[in-house]
């Protein structure tokens, strides 16, 4: 389970350095909010899809990295292993709610459907 785990914090990490860069530089970056080779229309709304995603970018990297972290721990210390699963759920369903933004400010924002 550690090497899961560790892949949840670095995946995690990367998440919230993308949605930084993209807030710090005004352009979206490909990885986890573009896809590789995307073209963005000229009419795109980009600074309104940056407001739109930086946060949920944010929130979707740090639960990962939690729940991460929460299965290194769990680990070592039985009594967390509940924690660890309600984290991975959690996990889940913060990703799930994600993508689900992310689709929409693509067709809202960037008009790429």
């Amino acid at each position: 389970m550690s090497f899961i785990d560790g892949l949840f914090i670095a995946c995690g990490l990367y998440i919230v350095y993308q949605a930084y860069t993209m807030k710090k530089d005004g352009y979206v970056p490909e990885g986890v909010m573009l896809t590789k080779g995307t073209i963005i229309p000229k009419d795109a709304d980009v600074a309104a899809f940056i407001l739109t995603m930086y946060w949920k970018g944010m929130l979707t990297g740090i639960a990962a990295a939690i729940s991460g972290v929460l299965g290194i721990l769990s680990v070592n210390e039985p009594s967390l292993q509940w924690i660890a699963i309600i984290g991975y759920f959690g996990f889940v369903a913060v990703v799930v709610w994600f993508i689900v933004y992310l689709k929409i400010a693509h067709k809202k924002h960037l008009h790429i459907k």
